[in-house]
């Protein structure tokens, strides 16, 4: 009996291997858990080793693009870089892109109370003649242009380079003397066509037409040999030959316009459209707002492909008397002012003036200057030796610190001290009457009965050109007719609204004109002094004629090494002073006046920039 297995030992040895097979269940169970975790580990420990690898490829490509080297992968051309590029390429050219457009430096948006509205109301200081691209003939015409029309680059105002703008990028091939921009993708004119490749070889073709009015932009673009499209988006513009300022020329000198808005069939056709302005630009033009004799109204173009404009509107008024000018900034009628030196002697240096207005005085490379320009084609001014004596009978230096209350500096040729174009060597003609008197005997000048000099019959009396309701020039022209009057010299002084003047320069129906010349970092002569630029309507209205002056232009202009250039440069402006073509009078300081409730008004090395001003909105006048 005590053998026997009983049901009791079944139960008992089923438990049994039950609590065995458990046992191994769970060790199996910790083994793969252990091996997962093991594996877990060893990934975290991977991806650890990863993410600091990619670190140190990002920062290793951010110190890349911060020297300018080009970033490259196998997805550049499906991911599109969203960094700056600026970079040298290996056949010595260079490659620029935004993957924005660019804002100025002080843009407002962000600024402690920037608020969109209100209106600017500046005044142009006289009426434009035209407003239709290429063939504005003055500087008025141009500024209401810049507010409608863009350009494929910018430049920036502070660092003075340029940026790509209605292009995202460019790029220079100097083995092909070719520039290549590529438009952006999103951009459009006001009427939200977009803007093509297209649009860009029409403009060009446009301003480079002959019998188009648009001589002092083909002085420029004379070198462009084709421009070519690519494809929707990219342009290749090539030249004849090496230009020091093909870039410039190539993004910046020719606005874009809408192909479709400017059709015609025969250049005088487009020459008789005075008031056709259509762009990209954050403003809109509307001849229905132009009122004739006193104001253009600009409206916000709402449509506009960049940040939204700031000012609802943008009022030009044509105020050409200075000192109405100033009462209408001091009551309120315009926003900002360009005082004349007495105006800023007088107020810019007034306690409670200057409390109540934004007051600016500084030096600007881009200043340009003023001057007497002699028509040489006149014989009374055919020879150096009576333009020099001319200069000489006029005490620069005494108009500078009595008319101009020591606002303006000396000048003695066509470039701006302040630049490097200009040759600190060259010594500004003394003020010497006695010296002067001598120089006139000398070229065949004797007095008449009249007391005025003659030679071959003929007088030195002529007619000087101003613009009217300038009171500067007046003063100026005022002094300047007095001295000449003692040394037998009879000039009268012929006050022109400005149109009617710059006609008569184009027409060369002039004996002498008193104007400026705006000015530029590093300008090509070609405009104002070649030969060539004498002929037609060109800028030289004088007639300046001179082979050496012709050959130091045409070879500054190839001229890619910079040092290489100002000695041509520096030797021209010998050529110049020498030849005495102008009266070089002088710069001026660049002054202004602002209403106070304007904010983010200082000035760039190269001026004001009124796109960067704003005014909260409790201070906002117009609603």
């Amino acid at each position: 009996m005590g053998d026997r297995f009983t049901f009791k030992d079944f139960v008992f040895i089923v438990c049994l291997l039950l609590v065995v097979a458990a046992v191994f269940l769970a060790m199996g169970q910790f083994n793969r858990q252990e091996s997962r975790l093991n594996d877990l580990i060893a990934g975290v420990e991977g991806l650890s080793k990863a993410q600091q690898q990619q670190s140190q490829q990002i920062d290793a490509l951010r110190e890349q693009l911060k020297n300018g080297v080009a970033v490259s992968n196998n997805n550049a051309a499906q991911t599109p870089a969203k960094e700056i590029i600026r970079r040298k390429t290996a056949d010595g050219g260079l490659y620029v892109y935004y993957p924005v457009a660019p804002t100025t430096p002080r843009d407002p948006r962000g600024k402690p109370g920037y608020a969109v509205g209100d209106w600017l109301v500046i005044n142009l200081g006289s009426e434009p003649n035209y407003v239709t691209p290429y063939i504005a003939k003055d500087a008025y015409g141009s500024d209401v242009q810049d507010l409608v029309l863009q350009t494929l680059i910018t430049r920036n105002p502070e660092t003075l380079e340029y940026e790509p703008f209605l292009a995202e990028s460019y790029e220079i091939i100097p083995a092909k003397l070719t520039y290549r921009f590529v438009l952006r993708e999103n951009i459009w004119f006001s009427d939200r066509t977009p803007i093509t490749a297209d649009d860009v070889i029409y403009s060009f073709k446009v301003c480079m037409m002959p019998g188009i009015d648009a001589d002092r932009a083909q002085s420029y673009l004379k070198k462009i040999k084709a421009v070519r499209k690519v494809d929707d988006r990219t342009i290749d513009i090539e030249f004849s030959e090496p230009y020091f300022m093909g870039l410039e020329v190539a993004g910046a000198f020719v606005e874009i316009i809408p192909a479709k808005h400017y059709q015609f069939t025969d250049p005088k056709e487009y020459n008789n459209w005075t008031d056709r302005l259509i762009g990209s630009g954050p403003y809109i033009f509307d001849k229905a707002r132009w009122k004739k004799g006193q104001q253009l109204e600009m409206v916000r173009n709402e449509n506009y492909w960049g940040p939204r404009p700031t000012f609802d509107r943008l009022v030009l008024r044509f105020i050409s008397n200075q000192q109405a000018a100033l009462q209408a900034f001091q009551s309120g009628e315009i926003d900002s002012h360009t005082p004349t030196p007495d105006q800023f002697k007088r107020l810019g240096e007034d306690a409670e003036f200057v409390k109540n207005n934004i007051v600016y005085k500084f030096k600007r490379p881009n200043s340009g200057y003023r001057y007497i320009g002699w028509n040489m084609r006149k014989p009374i001014f055919a020879d150096k030796e009576t333009r020099q004596a001319l200069t000489m009978l006029i005490d620069r230096a005494g108009i500078n610190e009595t008319l101009m209350r020591g606002l303006v500096y000396e000048i003695t040729g066509p470039f701006s001290p302040m630049v490097e174009q200009n040759n600190p060597n060259i010594k500004a003609w003394p003020y010497d009457p006695i010296e002067a008197r001598k120089k006139l005997a000398a070229a065949g000048w004797k007095q008449n009965a009249r007391g005025v000099l003659e030679r071959n019959g003929q007088e030195l009396s002529f007619a000087l050109l101003i613009p009217s309701q300038n009171s500067v020039a007046e003063s100026i022209a005022t002094y300047v007719k007095e001295e000449f009057r003692k040394a037998g010299v009879d000039m009268r002084i012929s006050p022109l609204e400005f149109s009617v003047l710059v006609e008569k320069l184009d027409n060369r129906e002039f004996d002498a004109a008193m104007l400026g010349w705006t000015g530029g970092i590093e300008g090509d002569p070609y405009q104002i002094w070649h030969s060539a630029s004498a002929k037609d309507k060109g800028s030289n209205f004088v007639g300046f004629i001179n082979k050496r002056a012709d050959e130091l232009i045409e070879a500054g202009r190839k001229e890619l090494d910079k040092d290489k250039r100002m000695k041509l440069w520096h030797e021209f402006h010998a050529v110049v002073h020498d030849e005495s073509p102008y009266l070089f009078l002088h710069a001026s300081m660049a002054m202004s006046f602002v209403n106070k409730r304007f904010k983010n008004t200082e000035p760039y090395p190269v001026g004001l920039n009124n796109s960067d001003w704003y005014v909260p909105s409790a201070d906002q006048k117009y609603r």
